[in-house]
């Protein structure tokens, strides 16, 4: 609803004083309406309106724009306020001409109790019209521009100024947050000098971030020094500042500190620790099978299970001690110690507290962590060093079993020195076909023929001969170059066996797969393709896996043994009954081979019963049961008389080149081998 103004008689709205400035254009404003309350006649001439009433009645808001009537506002307000009167240059057009005139305002109080808006009018036919285009660009200009005099009061503030500090008469002092800055200002101003800096202030909608430019000049009125500032608001630049700031050192997972912060803030407590003479260890922290739960339940999970660690490590910090988040799953925890007893201590709390359940959706997860430890001054006085350092204790914790702390040992290096120089040599032996395939027969327990062969890796070392596989397969599965020598093996192993059968040999070939290698998706269409490049069929080609494979730790077994099984190939089960397989459950893989470890064979007088039963249930499930590293003629008469199908061991031969194998096929060994055996099974050899 549109408020209409009240009528007001001269003499209601002024006092006998203010009519002896009735010569001089004056009107009264209702900011409200917009509307004028009362004008004098020189008021009424100016506007060029035929008399009080008209000019009463005009709505001056399409004449108006909303920025004049917010600055108009601000000057109601702090006039009233503080009595303080403000002027303006306008350009009015008495008689349709152009002229600048002074404008003159302050809050002017009403008969019923509202505060109007009081005008008056000074023409000044010496302004020019850069002077006036000029002070219109003052008053609607963005910037707060301020004019001080040497003391800090304020002279002059334009409307953007007036719209930030609300308070027309607040001192210089009364904008900063900070006195140091006030003071910076102050003491550069008084020298004579500009000084740009972005400060605090306090405003009246609270603290913002202002860049504040300051210099000095003089006030026209008085002729007196003072000094001049300029404003822009900058907080949302400094917000972001502070956002990229705090990204830059912080996890965003977890809220802890992270890698780049203990770049560049940690290598200052090293040089305070060793200004002070202070002992220092760097804990490194590393989930155990955090890459699995991962896998299996899906990253949410496993950053879930981060942010419940990270919790749990805070709440165990003691006020000396600092944390950060270096990646993935692993925290550093620095402190000063006295010995390193006090450090076993504290390693095992570390342990306790960990391990404790979180639950994750559907699912409840308990944490496990390994703990790499290192010490300034002794092992390292650098960070990289001692991160370094701590990496080397971390996996020597984890290959110890996990769950557990080691301090670093320079052995530690010279081992981690000597695993590099094998990478790099194995690199240059994939490059340069440095490998080669020997061969172990696999043999009929009661014919002695041999029925396949396993093909086992080699690498003929330029300078250190033949090297066993136990020696580097662990690296070519670190460096990933396992599956480029895995399609080597393929590759060699199918055309090894059509030379084989082109000799009348057409035996099966086994030959072993890495985890490393099911874990790559086109596991099984890249062997049938490097296979078929060969000429041999799959079904020549055995393929032989660990029981620990079967539980499919990082890739599903059983899914990727029926696609091997679909494509031809037979699967045999390496080194059975040292994992965590079930006997009951063998049956839901397709296996064709169970080969027995051969910790149960040297250990056949006492193992007997085990052995017994691996090979009934291999007999009821209908698959062959291999016994590995058979060494004697007692050994092979037990297997022969309790129905072992096949049996491969020294006792026959050890792993031979091709060339060797083919001489072990002739008939004329394998009768020579039968000829060792007794006639009739000895009671003494029969333990079960």
């Amino acid at each position: 609803m549109t408020r209409v103004p009240q009528k007001f008689t001269e003499k209601a709205v002024f006092s006998a004083s203010d009519a002896m400035q009735l010569s001089i254009p004056l009107w009264v404003l209702d900011i409200e309406t917009l509307r004028l309350l009362w004008a004098n006649d020189s008021a009424c001439k100016l506007w060029q309106a035929e008399s009080t009433q008209e000019l009463m009645n005009r709505d001056l808001s399409p004449d108006i724009s909303a920025t004049v009537v917010e600055r108009l506002q601000q000057y109601l307000e702090a006039s009233r306020k503080s009595g303080q009167s403000f002027r303006e240059l306008w350009t009015l057009y008495p008689e349709g001409k152009p002229c600048p005139y002074h404008i003159h305002i302050c809050a002017h109080e009403l008969p019923d109790g509202r505060f109007g808006l009081r005008f008056e009018a000074t023409a000044d036919v010496n302004r020019v019209p850069e002077q006036i285009r000029s002070a219109e660009a003052l008053n609607h200009i963005p910037v707060c521009i301020s004019l001080f005099n040497m003391g800090g009061q304020s002279l002059y503030k334009n409307p953007a100024a007036l719209e930030t500090y609300g308070d027309a008469s607040l001192n210089l002092r009364g904008r900063f947050v900070k006195k140091s800055d006030y003071d910076r200002f102050i003491r550069n101003i008084k020298k004579g000098r500009s000084i740009s800096k972005i400060c605090e202030v306090k405003t009246k909608d609270g603290k913002r971030w202002h860049e504040i430019t300051g210099m000095t000049c003089f006030d026209g009125p008085t002729g007196q020094p003072a000094f001049i500032l300029t404003e822009s608001d900058v907080t949302e630049l400094k917000e972001k500042e502070s956002r990229v700031r705090y990204l830059a050192h912080y996890d965003m997972l977890t809220g802890l500190h992270n890698r780049n912060y203990v770049n560049s803030h940690y290598p200052d407590m090293i040089e305070g620790a060793f200004r002070d003479n202070e002992r220092l260890v760097f804990m490194v922290i590393g989930l155990d099978h955090f890459k699995s739960i991962n896998e299996t339940l899906g990253h949410p999970s496993g950053d879930a299970l981060l942010k419940h660690v990270s919790s749990l490590l805070q709440l165990s910090l003691s006020e000396t001690e600092q944390i950060a988040r270096l990646g993935g799953d692993e925290f550093v925890i620095v402190k000063p110690y006295a010995s390193t007893s006090d450090l076993d201590n504290r390693c095992q709390m570390i342990l306790a507290s960990i391990n404790a359940e979180c639950r994750v959706g559907d699912h409840i997860l308990s944490a496990n962590a390994s703990i790499g430890l290192a010490l300034f001054p002794e092992h390292g006085k650098d960070l990289p060093t001692l991160l370094r350092h701590c990496d080397l204790a971390l996996h020597e914790a984890k290959d110890s079993g996990r769950n557990t702390y080691r301090f670093y040992r320079p052995a530690l290096q010279h081992a981690a020195l000597a695993k590099r120089a094998l990478e790099k040599d194995l690199a240059r032996a994939v490059e340069n076909k440095e490998f080669c395939l020997y061969y172990q027969p696999r043999v009929d327990c009661q014919t002695q023929k041999v029925v396949s062969a396993e093909a086992l890796m080699r690498w003929q070392h330029p300078e250190k001969g033949l090297v066993f596989p136990g020696e580097f397969i662990g690296a070519l599965e670190d460096t990933g170059l396992i599956h480029r020598a895995g399609d080597w093996i393929a590759d060699r192993a199918g055309r090894d066996q059509r030379k084989l059968a082109d000799m009348g040999y057409d035996i099966p070939i086994s030959i072993n797969i890495s985890p490393k290698q099911f874990e790559r998706p086109d596991f099984v269409n890249r062997l049938t393709a490097g296979l078929a490049k060969t000429g041999c069929p799959n079904d020549r080609l055995e393929i032989e896996i660990t029981e620990s494979m079967l539980m499919g730790v990082g890739f599903d077994a059983k899914a990727i043994l029926m696609d091997l099984c679909r494509a031809g190939f037979s699967i045999a089960v390496d080194d059975f009954g040292t994992g965590y397989s079930n006997l009951a459950y063998i049956q839901d893989y397709p296996i064709s081979s169970l080969k027995v470890d051969r910790s149960f064979v040297n250990m056949i007088e006492d193992q007997s019963s085990v052995i017994n039963l691996i090979l009934s249930l291999c007999r009821l499930i209908g698959i062959s049961a291999v016994a590995e590293g058979v060494e004697t003629i007692d050994q092979l008469a037990w297997l022969r008389m309790n129905h072992c199908d096949q049996y491969q061991g020294f006792l026959y031969s050890r792993p031979v080149p091709l060339e060797s194998l083919i001489e072990l096929l002739t008939s004329r060994h394998q009768r020579k081998m039968r000829s060792r055996l007794p006639e009739t099974l000895d009671a003494e050899v029969i333990w079960a």
